[in-house]
């Protein structure tokens, strides 16, 4: 474990420098969002590593990666970074005005359902306080609020593994089969998992946390789901099956976002499967007045749409 005994003096600006190439994986993309030339963004990253003794990043031509230090520092200096910001958004509030960042960390596919409405009444409520989502894999999301990274996550929760973290239930989502609208099984109201047995299925990638939820609970009604595409991102199973590839297992609410109203989202029974999507934060540090407003309104989108468990 890494361990330091000398006073380093870290600066905001190359910590976001850090965080935002490994966020993006890209050089490029990070200097875009931080406005800075490149080569001001590797300088930043250099001072770093200079005063930290070694690399931080490992980099080929196609992927940017955290090094074995860079591993071991990461937690220490997100966690530098979210106090410096804190800090600073602090000694604004001291000034009485209503400012300061509000970071959800939320799964992808839940982000069109929960987050436009949401943000639109946060805005009218907190119209000078900025919010940063950080759209991520569940397991991402639950690091990134142990880490201080996010105030609150909106994620399939596991926390077993660490007691700090707090979950609320927000959402039971049923899983739903999504074909295009001229597809023969377009026409059905509700179908049976063992009638996809006829049919080309897409479906997540094995580090996405739907697989072995579907598979576990398929297994338990002795039944196996066989595929013929995988996908990582759920915008390919979209391309594929408007191309016509094959019909793809996805979450409800993934299925009501702007832009999909040519698939059809037909139920899945026998048995019904759920991801069961949760609020969740850090016990030991509360949560501030703004992002407890955020979290309220993200819980009033499921009770206006008459999503609650």
């Amino acid at each position: 474990m890494y361990s330091c005994h000398m006073s380093i003096n870290f600066e905001v600006l190359d910590l976001r420098a850090l965080m935002a190439v490994l966020d993006l994986r890209s050089f490029s993309l990070a200097a875009v969002r931080l406005n800075m030339s490149q080569p001001a963004l590797s300088r930043r990253i250099q001072r770093l590593e200079d005063r930290l003794g070694g690399p931080l990043l490992e980099r080929t031509t196609r992927h940017v990666a955290p090094s074995a230090l860079g591993q071991q520092v990461l937690p220490l200096l997100r966690h530098a970074l979210n106090e410096m910001e804190n800090a600073l958004d602090g000694i604004e509030d001291l000034g009485g005005t209503d400012r300061g960042w509000v970071v959800v960390a939320c799964l992808q596919t839940a982000v069109p359902y929960f987050m436009p409405p949401a943000l639109t009444a946060f805005r009218a409520l907190h119209p000078r306080v900025r919010v940063r989502i950080l759209d991520m894999t569940a397991q991402e999301a639950l690091q990134s609020v142990a880490q201080g990274e996010a105030d609150f996550a909106i994620t399939v929760a596991n926390t077993a593994q660490d007691t700090d973290l707090h979950a609320q239930p927000l959402l039971e989502d049923p899983f739903v089969l999504a074909c295009d609208a001229g597809h023969e099984l377009a026409r059905r109201d509700q179908l049976l998992w063992r009638e996809l047995v006829d049919y080309p299925v897409i479906v997540a990638a094995r580090t996405s946390v739907h697989r072995p939820l579907i598979q576990e609970a398929l297994a338990r009604s002795g039944l196996r789901l066989s595929w013929s595409y995988e996908v990582l991102h759920m915008s390919s199973a979209f391309h594929l099956i408007r191309a016509g590839l094959g019909v793809s297992v996805l979450p409800r609410i993934a299925m009501t976002s702007a832009g999909q109203a040519d698939l059809r989202a037909i139920p899945l029974l026998e048995p019904v499967i759920h991801r069961p999507l949760s609020i969740v934060h850090r016990r030991s540090r509360p949560l501030s007045p703004a992002a407890s407003c955020l979290a309220a309104l993200v819980r009033r989108q499921r009770d206006q749409d008459g999503e609650g468990n």
